[in-house]
Protein backbone atom coordinates (compact mmCIF):
# COMPACT_ATOMS: atom_id res chain seq x y z
CA UNK A 1 0.00 0.00 0.00
CA UNK A 2 1.01 3.58 -0.26
CA UNK A 3 1.55 5.96 2.50
CA UNK A 4 -1.31 8.50 3.21
CA UNK A 5 -0.46 11.50 1.82
CA UNK A 6 0.79 13.94 4.92
CA UNK A 7 0.64 17.57 3.83
CA UNK A 8 -1.71 20.33 4.59
CA UNK A 9 -3.91 20.07 1.40
CA UNK A 10 -4.42 23.66 0.35
CA UNK A 11 -7.67 23.14 -1.31
CA UNK A 12 -9.78 19.96 -2.90
CA UNK A 13 -12.01 19.97 -5.25
CA UNK A 14 -14.28 17.27 -3.54
CA UNK A 15 -14.13 15.02 -0.36
CA UNK A 16 -15.80 12.08 0.37
CA UNK A 17 -17.10 13.25 3.58
CA UNK A 18 -18.87 16.15 1.75
CA UNK A 19 -21.34 13.40 -0.11
CA UNK A 20 -21.65 11.47 2.75
CA UNK A 21 -23.36 13.55 5.36
CA UNK A 22 -26.44 13.32 3.53
CA UNK A 23 -26.87 9.53 2.59
CA UNK A 24 -29.53 7.36 4.32
CA UNK A 25 -27.72 4.74 5.80
CA UNK A 26 -28.40 2.35 2.82
CA UNK A 27 -25.94 3.35 1.02
CA UNK A 28 -22.30 2.78 1.90
CA UNK A 29 -20.07 5.70 2.88
CA UNK A 30 -17.06 4.02 0.45
CA UNK A 31 -19.69 5.28 -2.50
CA UNK A 32 -19.38 8.74 -1.59
CA UNK A 33 -15.95 8.44 -3.12
CA UNK A 34 -17.03 6.36 -6.53
CA UNK A 35 -17.49 9.43 -8.59
CA UNK A 36 -14.08 11.39 -7.04
CA UNK A 37 -11.95 8.35 -7.57
CA UNK A 38 -13.23 7.54 -11.62
CA UNK A 39 -12.09 11.21 -12.13
CA UNK A 40 -8.85 10.26 -10.39
CA UNK A 41 -8.34 7.50 -11.94
CA UNK A 42 -8.77 8.99 -15.07
CA UNK A 43 -6.03 12.38 -14.57
CA UNK A 44 -3.41 9.37 -13.68
CA UNK A 45 -4.02 7.39 -16.42
CA UNK A 46 -3.75 10.73 -18.95
CA UNK A 47 -0.63 11.65 -16.60
CA UNK A 48 -2.17 15.01 -15.78
CA UNK A 49 -0.33 14.65 -12.38
CA UNK A 50 1.97 17.11 -11.24
CA UNK A 51 5.84 15.46 -10.77
CA UNK A 52 6.26 15.10 -7.00
CA UNK A 53 2.90 13.29 -6.49
CA UNK A 54 3.72 10.96 -9.43
CA UNK A 55 7.12 10.23 -7.46
CA UNK A 56 5.60 9.85 -4.04
CA UNK A 57 2.80 7.89 -6.01
CA UNK A 58 4.64 6.12 -8.25
CA UNK A 59 3.43 2.50 -7.51
CA UNK A 60 -0.30 3.52 -6.46
CA UNK A 61 -0.53 5.00 -9.98
CA UNK A 62 1.05 2.33 -11.53
CA UNK A 63 -1.33 0.24 -10.35
CA UNK A 64 -4.14 2.40 -10.65
CA UNK A 65 -2.97 2.12 -14.67
CA UNK A 66 -2.68 -1.62 -14.65
CA UNK A 67 -6.39 -1.51 -13.02
CA UNK A 68 -4.98 -3.72 -10.15
CA UNK A 69 -6.67 -0.75 -7.80
CA UNK A 70 -9.64 1.93 -8.47
CA UNK A 71 -9.30 5.34 -8.16
CA UNK A 72 -11.55 5.21 -5.35
CA UNK A 73 -9.41 3.00 -3.49
CA UNK A 74 -6.14 5.18 -4.17
CA UNK A 75 -8.33 8.28 -3.32
CA UNK A 76 -9.32 6.32 0.07
CA UNK A 77 -5.59 4.71 0.99
CA UNK A 78 -3.16 7.84 -0.33
CA UNK A 79 -5.16 10.85 -0.63
CA UNK A 80 -7.02 11.54 2.72
CA UNK A 81 -10.32 10.87 0.64
CA UNK A 82 -9.98 14.42 -1.10
CA UNK A 83 -9.06 15.49 -4.53
CA UNK A 84 -6.74 18.10 -3.85
CA UNK A 85 -5.76 20.66 -6.62
CA UNK A 86 -2.16 20.70 -5.85
CA UNK A 87 -2.11 17.30 -7.24
CA UNK A 88 -3.12 18.12 -10.64
CA UNK A 89 -1.08 20.03 -13.78
CA UNK A 90 -1.82 23.35 -14.52
CA UNK A 91 -4.07 22.10 -17.70
CA UNK A 92 -6.14 19.68 -15.74
CA UNK A 93 -6.52 21.95 -12.64
CA UNK A 94 -8.06 24.74 -15.23
CA UNK A 95 -9.99 21.66 -16.59
CA UNK A 96 -11.05 20.56 -13.83
CA UNK A 97 -12.27 24.24 -12.57
CA UNK A 98 -14.06 24.58 -15.12
CA UNK A 99 -15.41 21.03 -15.94
CA UNK A 100 -15.33 19.00 -12.84
CA UNK A 101 -17.17 21.75 -10.70
CA UNK A 102 -20.17 22.68 -13.03
CA UNK A 103 -20.99 19.39 -14.80
CA UNK A 104 -19.01 16.61 -14.52
CA UNK A 105 -21.40 14.57 -11.88
CA UNK A 106 -24.51 15.17 -13.94
CA UNK A 107 -22.12 13.71 -16.45
CA UNK A 108 -21.20 10.55 -14.45
CA UNK A 109 -24.80 9.98 -13.69
CA UNK A 110 -25.78 10.08 -17.21
CA UNK A 111 -22.90 7.88 -18.06
CA UNK A 112 -24.21 5.21 -15.71
CA UNK A 113 -27.84 6.07 -15.61
CA UNK A 114 -30.02 2.95 -14.28
CA UNK A 115 -33.65 3.24 -15.49
CA UNK A 116 -35.25 2.22 -12.67
CA UNK A 117 -33.52 4.06 -10.27
CA UNK A 118 -35.09 7.27 -9.25
CA UNK A 119 -34.09 9.12 -6.56
CA UNK A 120 -31.57 11.82 -5.10
CA UNK A 121 -29.05 9.54 -4.68
CA UNK A 122 -28.39 7.49 -7.55
CA UNK A 123 -25.53 8.98 -8.43
CA UNK A 124 -24.15 7.26 -5.16
CA UNK A 125 -25.42 3.78 -5.96
CA UNK A 126 -23.03 2.97 -9.09
CA UNK A 127 -20.40 0.55 -8.38
CA UNK A 128 -16.83 0.71 -8.02
CA UNK A 129 -15.70 -0.93 -11.37
CA UNK A 130 -13.76 -0.85 -14.27
CA UNK A 131 -16.23 -1.43 -16.38
CA UNK A 132 -18.34 1.80 -15.14
CA UNK A 133 -14.87 3.37 -15.24
CA UNK A 134 -14.97 3.08 -18.93
CA UNK A 135 -18.21 4.20 -19.41
CA UNK A 136 -17.31 7.47 -17.70
CA UNK A 137 -13.92 7.57 -19.33
CA UNK A 138 -14.98 8.68 -22.85
CA UNK A 139 -17.65 11.51 -21.31
CA UNK A 140 -14.85 12.66 -19.79
CA UNK A 141 -12.08 12.31 -22.85
CA UNK A 142 -14.99 14.16 -25.33
CA UNK A 143 -15.47 16.89 -22.54
CA UNK A 144 -11.58 17.36 -22.13
CA UNK A 145 -11.05 17.79 -25.92
CA UNK A 146 -14.06 19.97 -26.22
CA UNK A 147 -12.26 22.26 -23.39
CA UNK A 148 -8.88 21.84 -25.37
CA UNK A 149 -10.68 23.48 -28.08
CA UNK A 150 -12.65 25.91 -26.37
CA UNK A 151 -15.75 24.32 -27.27
CA UNK A 152 -17.10 23.26 -24.12
CA UNK A 153 -20.12 24.53 -22.74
Amino acid sequence: MCNKYGGEMRMAFDKMDWHAVTFPDSIPYENAGTHIGMYLAWLVNNDLIQDDWREEFADAFERVRSREMTGRDLLVECLDEALPEELMVDEALEFTGEYYVTSYIDDFAAALAEEDVDSEFAVYLHEDTWENYDRIEHVINEKFEKWKNQELD
